[in-house]
């Protein structure tokens, strides 16, 4: 065990400390502490002592168990997950998170895509037909969005949530409607006929165009296949459901498009309509039951009259809900797609994030440069990808970092008088300082301990300012220790000079009395 150093064992020209200097203070509540400080400080300054006689030996040793441990950084990992990152563990909200899924399952959660359009004019009204015109062909351009993985196509139809197929007796009625069943989309163009455009799919039957939500007519179609097929069950289902027209009943942002519907309200009349009016207390998926999305969900910046109406909004929204990789993983497996290319909940994974970035990109190059909107695209995805860009270490930066210090080290301490100059001394300090950065990051990393975005932008520069203060200090205290100070005591005393410094700097005068300092140190 090591020892504090006797009075003999010190040199001639050390001072011990003066200890009656503050007795108002040693004989309140503070001799306890400062008894404590002075006795640690001896121990640490025999330890110092004895470091110092094994200097070679001190200094491979731990050069050799630095660099082992910097080695652990080669199997650090970096959390990107939201969760993880910003959830306290054992918190109210971690808790409540594993009791939905525990109770919901993991197949219960999606993945949301968000199209985001303001006016380029800041306060400038967007609930008008033609601002929704370019909402809609930048959300057709991203619902067409299709990649290419695995041999296989893979676009919104196949890869959106949808709130769950009914099962139908009658077969040919559950090919329909399996073809045909809509993703859901939380869109302030759902209000018109033009939201069924975002829908794909489409069914054939003999004698009729093909099926599509943009000429379905539930209502009539149940009357068509009436006389052929039993329908009583399906027929109620839309009833509960209040389906209705779905989408052929509601009335068309472009009267004059050809494809309008005559069942639409405006389709004879030719009048565009009145679009604050009917996004008014928001809008209805083709289940005005089940599916109505509410007008915070669809618009933002809004502005209402003296009677609470809607008059005017500075941002439209749509969200397209993409499956989880679980579920999409569930819904192919052991599908004719899939059976030949391993299909795994990995490559599921892969699949959305693919879809999701190609989503992004054309979204916001779906709008010509001159347009009155902006189109702004996010999705789960693009969070992702920030947070691993920001996650990762650049290289060039720390070196950087580290360079210029190295060089400020250097020209600050250097000296013409080469007997004082001490370049040398604040490179090797850099260097080691740079080293034990590195082996405590690799410690954490061999604990299992995982790394962040500030683990790696802002913990190696921190750590570098931190560490580098202290060998100026040493370096000064070093230069003012007395000539003939013995070599075994020289760099002990430094460092204890050095804090001394440190003590007046940051601390009470008092509270530095019990530090042991050399007797150039006043």
């Amino acid at each position: 065990m090591v020892r504090p150093l006797s009075l003999g064992d010190l040199p001639p020209n050390y001072t011990p400390p003066a200890r009656p200097a503050a007795p108002q203070i040693l004989a309140g509540s503070l001799q306890a502490p400062l008894w404590l400080r002075a006795y640690f400080q001896g121990l640490l300054f025999s330890l110092g002592c004895r470091i110092q006689r094994h200097c070679g030996k001190v200094l491979f040793l731990g050069l050799v168990a630095f660099g082992a441990l910097a080695l652990g950084l080669r199997v650090a990992v970096i959390e990107t997950d939201l969760e993880q990152l910003w959830v306290e563990v054992d918190s109210r909200v971690s808790q409540e998170l594993l009791y939905t899924k525990e109770k919901l399952g993991e197949e219960a959660a999606y993945t949301s895509q968000m199209l985001i359009q303001t006016a380029r004019q800041d306060g400038e009204n967007v609930l008008t037909p033609e601002a929704l015109g370019l909402h809609l062909q930048a959300a057709l351009t991203a619902s067409k969005v299709q990649v290419s993985l695995y041999g296989k196509s893979w676009d919104l139809n196949k890869i959106c949530y949808k709130s769950g197929v009914p099962l139908i007796e009658n077969g040919m009625i559950e090919r329909m409607i399996e073809k045909l069943f809509p993703c859901v989309i939380l869109t302030p163009l759902d209000c018109f006929w033009e939201g069924a455009k975002l829908q794909g799919g489409s069914a054939y039957l003999p004698g009729r165009p093909d099926i599509q939500w943009t000429n379905l007519d539930p209502q009539q179609l149940l009357e068509e296949l009436g006389p052929f097929a039993s329908l009583e069950g399906f027929r109620e289902l839309l009833e509960k459901a209040q389906v209705g027209q779905a989408y052929v009943g509601r009335p068309c942002l472009d009267p004059d498009d050809q494809h309008c519907p005559p069942s639409a309200p405006n389709h004879h009349s030719k009048q565009a309509p009145n679009v604050a009016q009917e996004l008014s207390g928001g809008c209805h998926g083709f289940s005005h039951k089940f599916m109505h999305w509410q007008e915070e969900l669809l618009l933002g910046g809004t502005a209402r009259g003296l009677q609470g109406q809607l008059l005017r909004a500075e941002a439209l929204q749509s969200t397209f809900l993409l499956m989880s990789p679980r579920q999409l993983y569930e819904h192919f497996r052991g599908d004719y797609q899939t059976h030949d290319i391993g299909w795994s909940e990995e490559q599921a994974s892969t699949v959305l994030q693919t879809w999701q970035r190609r989503f992004v990109q054309l979204a916001q190059e779906a709008l010509p440069a001159n347009a009155s909107q902006k189109i702004h695209a996010f999705s789960s995805t693009s969070l992702d990808d920030i947070l691993h860009e920001f996650s990762e270490v650049s290289a060039a930066r720390v070196v950087g970092g580290y360079l210029l210090m190295l060089a400020y080290a250097c020209v600050t301490m250097l000296r013409w008088d080469c007997a004082q100059s001490q370049g040398a001394v604040g490179l090797a300090g850099v260097l080691l300082v740079a080293l034990a950065v590195a082996s405590g990051l690799g410690l954490c990393a061999l604990l299992g301990i995982t790394f962040n975005a500030a683990t790696t932008q802002v913990l190696p520069f921190l750590a570098l300012g931190i560490g580098v203060d202290d060998i100026f200090l040493l370096a000064h205290a070093f230069t003012k220790a007395p000539p003939d100070t013995p070599l075994p005591y020289l760099t002990v005393l430094t460092s204890v000079a050095s804090e001394f410094h440190f003590c007046l700097v940051s601390k009470p005068p008092w509270l530095c009395l019990e530090v042991p300092q050399s007797s150039s140190v006043t």
